[in-house]
């Protein structure tokens, strides 16, 4: 059981710390008591968070939640609450009244750099617990009740003596801390929340151009190692070429000396030392007669030697290295190329169109309800309750997912892929890019044909003609809210897209209506009622395609005016063209009629 020093409290009885009965805690982190939540259980069927800033709800049953921990109390509350890998608390926010881990403080102080924060340790010891004011009239008696209309702060002695309210009627007290949470509920503006994702969502682009950079800075490390370490090669091989070259012919040389000492000087020399040594050892060997009478054969070789020019040398074919020059270049330099600039994804403006070339067909065995084209892959709704899958080559796939009934919606968002169903009721179906079924839940209405679901924020948008509302849910089925939709007014064959993410724009077939509206306030930003009996559309940049085939026309809107600017049209633009979407500079239309899905050019 929780102890008093963690703090934590039923936000639908009031009961606090080990008082609460059997604690359970909802997905999105807050606590309540069991027998509270199976009596909402009881009653509606679905699990909420009694805390008014939340209000989330959950489609389970109270015995499916977890246990409270009494650990969770020193976890970080954002890894609590985007249901990531929950990690150890190190400091808590006294402005935000929130833990944050290492990780999640680093974002909290960028963005709220004028926030107190304070260590875990200061944060659970008894001196930093918040002690309740007491009241100046009552002695003892703590502040713990405020009126909600003029926000004055009393105790619950002071009700009994309260007059009217500073605005003219009766006080309408509430607990103090759920007066605070109303309060701070509506500073945190749905702006701010909007600003915060904005902010989250650059620190992911900053991180990925820091990962993109790296990637690239590291290619340029190893192209300049790769050329060193090739240019090198190549000098050494040029210099191992010549030194060879050197070698050998130093080695030629040597023999050539060699032979010449042998074979010319030795000889020479020999001889001459031959006859020095007769004339200096012929007296003590030779007789006196012998030495006079050969003295004359002696002396005539003795000057013939001396009148003998010495051998000469000659060495052919030597080598002489010449400097080319200084050159000391490398095969690489660094040059500025681009800047990086990362801020708000502006979508590039699209030249008007005013004529379409057909590029090619899919022939399909049964109508063609919906079309997404996500990472080269064209992926197609059908009547015959399929998703056929076309490659970049327009190879298909049949059957390439089966569902239980025609495919009205099919789209693709972070690696997942969303289909409508129609079956009674409705049936979303989430698949992996394989096309394995990963979950499904069921949207309690039926449609009649109708491109209805859209994903905008990791939300999916689901619209209920018959009732007049457009249905939001998590990306895994629960239910966030309901959101009344006047212009709906049971229209049926409606196709609904998002140009951004704070608008929706829906054609109207039965009604030859297009209207734009604010996904915020669901007020009508415009309405388009010169296309007669308009079918689908897409957005296209900064406007809108809408096919109307009973001309043989695809219009082109301006998404913020709601103006035609242009018209392109082809007799291929007819019959039943229940989805449109965008590749590039290729329009995909599906034609229901013929049964195919036609790629065109936008020209």
């Amino acid at each position: 059981m929780a102890s008093a020093s963690h703090d934590i409290e039923c936000e639908f009885c009031g009961l606090r710390n080990e008082k609460i009965v059997d604690p359970k805690q909802l997905p999105c982190g807050h606590i309540h008591c069991m027998p509270c939540l199976t009596s909402h259980y009881e009653k509606n069927k679905i699990c909420w968070c009694g805390l008014q800033s939340c209000g989330k709800v959950y489609k389970m049953s109270p015995e499916l939640l977890d246990d409270y921990d009494v650990d969770d109390a020193r976890l970080c509350d954002t890894c609590i609450k985007i249901r990531q890998h929950k990690r150890q608390a190190t400091s808590y926010c006294t402005d935000c009244s929130r833990k944050f881990c290492k990780e999640h403080l680093e974002y909290h102080d960028v963005a709220l750099g004028d926030h107190r924060t304070v260590s875990m340790t200061q944060y659970l010891s008894k001196e930093s617990q918040h002690k309740p004011d007491i009241c100046t009239k009552h002695e003892n008696q703590p502040l713990v009740l405020g009126c909600k209309v003029c926000h004055t702060i009393c105790c619950v002695k002071c009700v009994a003596d309260s007059t009217k309210c500073d605005k003219g009627g009766p006080h309408d007290f509430q607990l103090l801390e759920d007066l605070a949470a109303s309060l701070l509920d509506t500073v945190l503006t749905e702006e701010s929340t909007t600003k915060d994702e904005e902010y989250e969502k650059l620190f992911k682009e900053v991180s990925k151009v820091q990962a993109d950079f790296d990637d690239e800075t590291q290619a340029m490390l190893l192209l300049i190692h790769n050329t060193r370490d090739s240019q090198l090669n190549e000098i050494k091989l040029k210099y191992d070429t010549l030194e060879k070259h050197v070698l050998e012919n130093r080695k030629q040389s040597r023999t050539k000396i060699a032979d010449f000492i042998e074979d010319e000087l030795l000889k020479q020399w020999n001889s001459l030392r031959t006859n020095k040594e007769l004339l200096e050892t012929g007296t003590k060997s030779h007789p006196p007669a012998t030495i006079v009478s050969g003295f004359k054969e002696l002396k005539a070789e003795l000057d013939r030697i001396a009148k003998e020019d010495l051998p000469k040398l000659k060495l052919t074919d030597q080598l002489e290295l010449k400097q080319t020059g200084e050159r000391r270049d490398i095969e690489l330099e660094v040059i500025s190329s681009h800047n990086i600039i990362v801020e708000e994804q502006k979508t590039p403006p699209v030249q008007l169109s005013k004529s379409l070339t057909k590029l090619s067909s899919v022939q399909l065995s049964s109508d063609p309800l919906s079309i997404c084209h996500y990472k080269g892959n064209t992926y197609i709704g059908l009547e015959d309750y399929t998703v056929s899958r076309v490659d970049i080559d327009n190879n298909i796939t049949k059957k390439f997912i089966s569902t239980s009934g025609r495919v009205e919606s099919v789209t693709c968002y972070k690696n997942r892929l969303y289909t409508l169903s129609i079956t009674t009721p409705l049936t979303v179906g989430v698949y992996s890019m394989k096309g394995k079924l990963i979950t499904s839940w069921k949207h309690p209405y039926h449609l009649f044909r109708s491109d209805m679901l859209v994903i905008i924020n990791d939300k999916v948008l689901i619209a209920d003609p018959p009732n007049r509302r457009i249905t939001t849910y998590s990306l895994d089925g629960q239910v966030l809210h309901h959101n009344h939709c006047p212009p709906l007014n049971n229209s049926y064959h409606v196709t609904m897209r998002a140009p951004d993410n704070s608008s929706l724009i829906l054609s109207s077939f039965g009604h030859s209506k297009v209207y734009k509206i604010d996904t915020a306030t669901h007020e009508v930003m415009w309405t388009l009622t010169e296309v007669k009996y308009p079918e689908g559309l897409v957005s296209y940049g900064e406007y809108v395609l809408l096919a109307a085939p009973n001309n043989n026309t695809i219009y082109i809107i301006n998404s913020t005016t709601g103006n035609i600017v242009s018209q392109m049209t082809h007799d291929d633009i007819a019959g039943e063209v229940p989805s449109l979407e965008v590749s590039g500079s290729n329009l995909l239309v599906s034609n229901s009629h013929s049964r195919e899905v036609i790629f065109y050019t936008i020209n």
